[in-house]
């Protein structure tokens, strides 16, 4: 039988100094039945010229170009042009090692996996040099008799069956994908739904200690359809919003919500304060800190049933953040100025480091 194919999907928005890096990584893989597909959304920069250039020389490779509409749409777009047997998402400033494929296709198939999951290393962009650091790793024994979708909500927790739910960093068996039609269902904070829908199709699921995958930082990093890219306003806030309510219906169309409820908030709790506004607003800077606060706020009031949900685990994860947030609400109402002096206040005085 012939090896089984792997298409490497890359959605590409203006990555132009960091494309070739990317694409170097995907074209020296061990294994080499792979089929690399391009998606790009839009770029304004000469990343397409790169991809075409590149083309020239390596003809195999497919460009699927749209208007810009996200990394959920891009990669779409990719899987809907995938034909391979299992499918691996890679960011187009990103990379991954040589041994990454060939490694994922043995265990899946020695396995029959249908997600394997491999750790990936945090790479920091300092002047001319790259620095890694805040390697996640995974330990195959923590999952032996784990739940899979109490794993995805551990994210950050302290716990060591913790499940990363970025797209990136797994191989999926693409039949899987396919008969349970899942895709990206927005446009930014898209990976953690589809992880979810992928995850709770499974029935098997491997992880490898590796840590494959490059995460790279830029130095001064603004990242593209993050809460603090361009400028901060209410709808990229609230896209945070919208995918945990997409997991939350979910949960509750296949029946099993009250099973997880717990779990689930303990998730989006900690997520409140890690992509909700609360943390980014800092590395914003004060233009972006002035509009971002009155939003920040205008969410929070809209949400803050959830705090008090499981404010035990939001405790473990952030301890004292959400008395801050509390308080920060209730002098909101009184001044959204006011509350941005308290919270810098708190971050430089108070907050656990």
């Amino acid at each position: 039988m012939p090896n089984p194919v792997v298409s490497i999907i890359v959605p590409v928005y203006n990555v132009a100094p960091y494309l070739l890096r990317c694409m170097e990584s995907l074209r020296h893989q061990t294994y080499t039945s792979t089929e690399l597909i391009f998606v790009n959304d839009g770029s304004t920069d000469n990343s397409l010229a790169i991809l075409q250039s590149l083309q020239q020389q390596y003809p195999a490779i497919k460009i699927l170009s749209q208007e810009n509409a996200g990394p959920g749409p891009a990669r779409n777009n990719g899987l809907d042009h995938a034909n391979g047997d299992y499918v691996l998402f890679v960011d187009g400033d990103d990379w991954i090692d040589p041994q990454t494929v060939a490694r994922c296709i043995n265990e899946a198939q020695t396995h029959a996996a249908d997600i394997v999951c491999f750790g990936f290393r945090k790479v920091y962009q300092q002047g001319d040099s790259l620095m890694e650091a805040e390697p996640w790793t995974y330990e195959p024994e923590s999952f032996i008799n784990s739940d899979y979708i109490i794993s995805f909500f551990s994210e950050a927790m302290h716990r060591k069956d913790k499940l990363n739910t970025a797209a990136w960093g797994k191989l999926y068996r693409r039949a899987l994908i396919e008969e349970h039609s899942i895709r990206f269902r927005q446009s930014t904070f898209e990976d953690s739904p589809f992880v979810l829908e992928a995850v709770y199709a499974s029935r098997n699921i491997r992880f490898l200690t590796d840590t494959f995958y490059a995460y790279f930082v830029r130095e001064k990093q603004v990242l593209q359809h993050s809460i603090t890219s361009q400028q901060v306003n209410a709808a990229k806030i609230s896209s945070f919003y919208s995918a945990d309510l997409l997991m939350k219906a979910f949960l509750h169309s296949k029946n099993i919500f009250e099973k997880y409820r717990r779990y689930y908030y303990a998730y989006h709790n900690t997520r409140i304060l890690q992509y909700g506004g609360y943390m980014e607003i800092y590395a914003a800077g004060n233009g972006q800190q002035q509009e971002a606060w009155p939003i920040f706020f205008a969410q929070l009031k809209e949400h803050r049933h959830d705090l008090t949900l499981d404010r035990k685990g939001l405790y473990r994860a952030y301890r004292k953040r959400i008395v801050a947030l509390n308080i920060g609400a209730m002098v909101s109402g009184i001044s959204p100025r006011l509350a941005h002096r308290f919270f810098r206040w708190y971050e430089k005085t108070m907050a656990p480091k």
